[in-house]
């Protein structure tokens, strides 16, 4: 399950890069697909989400862009589909606290009992 959520981590960072350079092409530029985060290092799956859907996946540290069908049931749930693409949370507990430690996007914030606390 660890290294399942490691790859899902790895894939997030790489389509981080690739979304920023789509932002930064700008409006009418062809952009470029991202790689599905399903958590599979053989997955050949590109996904072509637009920038506002990217974005509410963002949202949260535990969410992945996937292809059809690409998820886990051992791991993650689907919290929502379209014709083109997923949205999956990871929900099983040691992957889950992995994907948002390592959410590039979140600082994680010590409360006074040392756990991390996400707010």
């Amino acid at each position: 399950m660890r290294r399942e959520a490691t790859g899902q981590c790895a894939v997030r960072d790489a389509n981080e890069a690739t979304e920023r350079m789509n932002v930064t092409l700008g409006d009418g530029a062809t952009r470029a697909g991202l790689r599905c985060e399903c958590g599979d290092p053989t997955c050949p799956a590109h996904l072509e989400p637009t920038h506002a859907e990217y974005e509410t996946v963002r949202e949260y540290g535990s969410h992945f862009i996937v292809g059809l069908n690409h998820e886990n049931p051992e791991t993650s749930c689907v919290l929502s589909e379209n014709a083109r693409f997923a949205v999956v949370d990871v929900v099983e507990g040691d992957a889950r606290y992995h994907v948002r430690a390592q959410n590039p996007r979140h600082a994680w914030i010590e409360n006074s009992t040392g756990v991390p606390d996400d707010g």
